[in-house]
């Protein structure tokens, strides 16, 4: 009828009946389909068969309702067939949930889907969560079956919370799981690229010392979430490879622990090694120490009760809070962080 149209939809061709004013009015594929010279238009019957009926029905849901009910079984074939139909504005609703969706879980698949998608924006967003925490993603089971494109990407980021070993490192897991690659040229852009840390140094300040150094104690006193990634700490030893174990504790209780194998060119002066870890997120008004153990033992190289200065970050560095009254020597020359703003209700 000039009313209907009857489709014949997917591979058992279900009959499914629409509206052709809804049709022609939502989508220029379908004005063109029924007002052009394509055969479909003097037809009473159409064939779909490159698409499901659930989906072909939430289409229509979208058409006549203006909603749809997104997830991530349907999301591919909704978004194929809204590009098909030239559905516009599903389209954007498609690539919103995309972007809406992305958590710390998921954003190595979602990251992975997009190479199919191409949303630059949802890039962007993923590949700022996986800058800022790497080695959280690296040590993630969805890791080693992102594609080779989306690992290209992480490996090319300017800027990225992590040492070019720790890339390394992360190349030998995906590695594992591809090993039909040739990843020589991923070995060449960690390399070969110039990246630095998707962060800043938080330096600490003190007149130089050559004591022992004490555990760090510290608290922060400004009403301040601090996102810790790395530390930098002071060595000086003959050794070619120095091994470094970290622990963070909170109120005493352990948060974080690591251990670093840091191989040692300079065998003079006072070096700075740089170790980063997972994210580990620092919470106003409580207790905080840092624990190195360090072997073969180095040269003591300290800095005497450390200070910061910055413009919204505030620490009470002291070893008194941990009822120690002598000074402090600390090993430990800047923290690789960043600040994050909270309310005073979320403070807990």
């Amino acid at each position: 009828s000039d009313v209907w149209w009857s489709f014949l939809v997917g591979e058992k061709k279900e009959r499914i009946h629409a509206h052709k004013l809804f049709l022609i009015a939502s989508s220029e594929y379908f004005y063109a389909m029924f007002n052009g010279n394509f055969k479909e238009s003097s037809e009473s019957e159409i064939v779909l068969d490159d698409i499901e009926p659930k989906i072909f029905l939430e289409i229509l849901r979208f058409v006549y309702c203006g909603k749809i009910d997104l997830t991530f079984q349907n999301i591919h074939e909704i978004y194929i067939h809204s590009r098909k139909y030239m559905l516009m504005e599903l389209l954007a609703m498609a690539s919103n949930f995309l972007e809406k969706s992305i958590e710390p879980e998921n954003v190595l698949k979602i990251f992975t889907q997009n190479r199919f998608y191409g949303f630059q924006f949802v890039d962007e967003k993923c590949l700022r969560l996986i800058r800022t925490n790497p080695l959280f993603y690296f040590n993630h089971e969805d890791f080693s079956l992102i594609d080779r494109e989306s690992l290209c990407l992480i490996l090319s980021s300017k800027k990225i919370n992590c040492t070019d070993d720790q890339l390394m490192g992360a190349l030998d897991i995906w590695e594992k799981g591809h090993e039909e690659e040739n990843v020589d040229e991923l070995k060449a852009i960690v390399k070969n690229s110039k990246r630095s840390y998707d962060c800043y140094k938080l330096r600490l300040f003190g007149p130089s010392s050559g004591s022992e150094p004490n555990d760090f104690g510290f608290s922060i006193v400004s009403e301040t979430n601090v996102n810790l990634y790395g530390i930098g700490v002071f060595l000086k030893s003959t050794a070619k490879v120095i091994t470094i174990e970290m622990k963070i504790f909170q109120n005493d209780l352990e948060i974080g622990c690591d251990l670093f194998e840091y191989e040692n060119d300079n065998f003079v002066t006072v070096d700075v090694a740089n170790l980063f870890f997972e994210e580990i997120i620092l919470k106003p008004h409580h207790r905080y120490k840092i624990v190195l153990n360090i072997t073969p033992a180095v040269e003591p190289f300290t800095i005497q009760n450390p200070k910061i200065h910055h413009d919204r970050i505030k620490m009470s560095i002291a070893n008194v809070i941990y009822g120690r009254c002598d000074s402090t020597y600390c090993a430990i020359a800047h923290m690789h962080c960043r600040e994050q703003k909270i309310s005073s209700k979320a403070i807990g």
